[in-house]
């Protein structure tokens, strides 16, 4: 995939101009991967609101969902189909108008969703630095407060973040 080749191009790159520096190529891959993520993240939803016409509430849906994943954890794709996935659904989410009752239902879904299963963390890492009851309390306050101020941008951007921590997915390494 694209964002891993240059990941790893940049890696390479940098541990050949300091090859007695901290941190192996794959170490170096994985943190340039991580960022690469977050700036095409970035970049596709702007790309893909535009599109849409609708760039400021995309960023509103990736931002929403940004926030309650770095809390709750979540499955994981490749970096370049992550970050593309990530920006088309950013921008789509702003497309669905539904209801206050539909708001609150997926809303108190998403909460009970958080109640029971986060944090789900598909590669066993904890970004926060929370321990997993101050996660999950993270979490469900972000849901709870959302539903107080009653936003479907970010009411669904939280809802597609629960269905991503739901235990059905594989873990890396295939557990």
């Amino acid at each position: 995939m694209i964002l891993e080749k240059l990941s790893r191009h940049i890696a390479l790159k940098i541990k050949s101009a300091d090859p007695h520096g901290p941190g192996s190529v794959e170490v170096l891959e994985y943190g340039i991967g991580i960022k690469l993520n977050l700036y095409f993240g970035i970049i596709s939803t702007v790309i893909f609101g535009y599109i849409f016409s609708n760039v400021l509430s995309s960023m509103i849906a990736l931002l929403s969902f940004m926030a309650l994943r770095k809390f709750s954890g979540g499955v994981h794709l490749p970096i370049t189909v992550c970050s593309l996935v990530t920006g088309l659904a950013a921008a789509l989410i702003p497309l669905a108008e539904i209801s206050q009752p539909v708001q609150y239902t997926i809303g108190l879904i998403s909460l009970v969703i958080m109640w029971l299963y986060a944090p789900n963390d598909y590669e066993d890492i904890n970004a926060v630095g929370f321990n997993e009851h101050w996660s999950k309390l993270t979490s469900m306050a972000m849901v709870v407060v959302s539903l107080f101020f009653s936003n479907s941008i970010v009411t669904i951007s939280f809802f597609v973040q629960a269905i991503l921590i739901l235990p059905i997915y594989h873990r890396k390494g295939g557990v």
